[in-house]
C-alpha cells in the first residue's frame, strides 16, 4: 500500500489510499471500539462532499515520523468516527475538514484547512482508552499551514 506523509501543523498524518468510514484492527486480546463524535463549529457544512476527516495515532507524539494506526471519514456534523477493535493501551486523535471537498484521505489536507486535535484542559493532546467514547470539538481557529 502507498503512504502518503503530510504535515499536520505541528502534527504529522500518514494516510493510506483507502480511507474507510471504519476500521477494524486485528483481533488482539481486550480491543475495543473507540468512538469519537465530531463537532465541527465552523463556517463550512459537513457532508458527503465535505466530511471530516479522523485519525488515530499510538502516541501523544504527532509530528515528524508519526504514523496513524487508523483514520475514518465523518460526513455529518455530530456524526461518529468509529474505532473497531483498537487494541493499543491509549490512542491520541487528530482530525481535519475537508472545507475545498477534494480530499480523498489520500493525502494532506489542503493548506489553509481547518483542524483539530482532541486535548485536555491543559491543552497537551489527550489520550483516549479503547471503550472510551469522546466528543472532538473543533472550529476554524487552527489551519494546516
Amino acid at each position: 500500500m502507498k503512504q502518503i506523509a503530510f504535515a499536520f501543523a505541528s502534527f504529522l498524518v500518514v494516510a493510506g489510499p483507502n480511507a474507510e468510514r471504519a476500521f477494524t484492527a486485528p483481533a488482539a486480546h481486550q480491543a475495543a471500539t473507540v468512538s469519537i463524535t465530531v463537532q465541527y463549529k465552523g463556517k463550512g457544512t459537513v457532508d458527503a462532499s465535505h466530511r471530516v476527516w479522523v485519525w488515530l495515532f499510538n502516541s501523544p507524539d504527532i509530528g515528524p515520523g508519526s504514523m496513524p494506526i487508523a483514520q475514518a471519514g465523518v460526513d455529518t456534523n455530530g456524526g461518529i468516527a468509529r474505532f473497531d477493535g483498537v487494541s493499543a493501551e491509549r490512542v491520541w486523535i487528530a482530525a481535519a475538514f475537508d472545507e475545498q471537498g477534494a480530499m480523498m484521505g489520500d493525502g494532506p489536507p489542503p493548506s489553509g484547512s481547518p483542524i483539530g486535535v482532541y486535548l485536555g484542559g491543559d491543552g497537551i493532546p489527550k489520550g483516549v482508552a479503547p471503550g472510551e467514547t469522546v466528543v472532538l470539538t473543533f472550529d476554524d481557529s487552527q489551519r494546516m499551514p
